[in-house]
């Protein structure tokens, strides 16, 4: 009960913070920006002590079941959103990110407590891999919002639609570069998760791929990361290849294209028959085991 209460808290901060954002769309008083950043803190300083917990409670936190998985997902893009408030103070950014920080949260409600099948490897891989996909998500993410505010942006400003109308966002310029690096940022990411996954699934099976722990190419999860981690390495290439690509439009269709596959693949991950799940019967087995020792 405890556990909820806590996750019911920063995520009501959150709320809070993305009501008042809104509400900034008609009023820039400097009262509101103080409790915008107030419920801000607040909720992330809730998150980060909920983590702390986790970590301190289970051992393999926090990257051992996909609720943890979720969860720590939404504290890195919450601080990417608070460093981003004091970068532009003015700016209307939480309307595109705190609904996918609340998202995150939302989600994980709704994910799998078991332990990931990464987990059954020396944890240090298990690890490596949580983050490296983590980074990879975030890293997605905030491509795809910036990619959006973009081309919210391009919009008013073909439009004639100024500041008045109370959406205050960052240049085309700014929300460019973010782009470009939150494209090839996700490439690094992505690609270390999909191949020290492969790494963590041979230790854990001796290094031999035709065992039962073993890495099969058909599982959806491998299927969409690398169908995912293909698309990433194309668009990096193009970007870097075609200097056109690195401006306007272009780039920020190709980050919204990297969230479609995002979204598959965290639809994968939740398929009982993928490698990340423990089936419920080995998880008790192991329980099992090491109580008997």
């Amino acid at each position: 009960m405890l556990t909820g209460i806590n996750m019911l808290c920063f995520s009501a901060s959150y709320a809070i913070a993305l009501g008042l954002e809104v509400y900034g769309l008609w009023s820039q008083a400097r009262l509101r920006r103080m409790a915008l950043l107030a419920w801000s803190f607040a909720g992330l300083v809730a998150h980060t002590w909920y983590l702390g917990r986790r970590v301190a409670e289970t051992s393999s936190a926090p990257l051992a079941t996909h609720q943890d998985w979720y969860i720590l997902a939404a504290w890195a893009l919450a601080i990417i959103y608070l460093a981003a408030k004091f970068y532009y103070r003015k700016s209307s950014m939480g309307l595109f990110l705190l609904p996918a920080v609340l998202g995150l949260i939302g989600a994980s409600t709704f994910a799998s407590t078991v332990p990931l099948a990464t987990f059954q490897a020396p944890r240090v891989w298990g690890l490596i891999h949580g983050l490296f996909l983590m980074f990879g998500t975030v890293a997605v993410l905030l491509g795809f919002l910036a990619g959006l505010m973009y081309l919210v942006q391009s919009y008013r400003l073909k439009h004639m639609i100024g500041r008045s109308e109370g959406l205050r966002l960052p240049s085309l310029e700014w929300l460019e570069r973010v782009n470009s690096r939150s494209l090839g940022a996700a490439t690094f990411f992505v690609g270390g998760g999909f191949f020290t996954g492969i790494l963590s699934r041979l230790a854990s099976s001796g290094g031999q791929p035709g065992t039962r722990n073993g890495v099969p190419w058909t599982d959806p999860v491998v299927l969409t990361l690398g169908g995912m981690l293909a698309w990433l390495v194309a668009a990096e290439v193009f970007r870097l290849v075609y200097p056109a690509a690195r401006q306007g439009r272009k780039i920020a269709y190709l980050t919204v294209a990297a969230f479609v596959f995002l979204l598959f693949a965290l639809v994968a991950m939740t398929r009982d028959d993928s490698l990340h799940m423990v089936p419920a019967t080995e998880t008790a087995t192991k329980t099992s085991a090491e109580v008997s020792l």
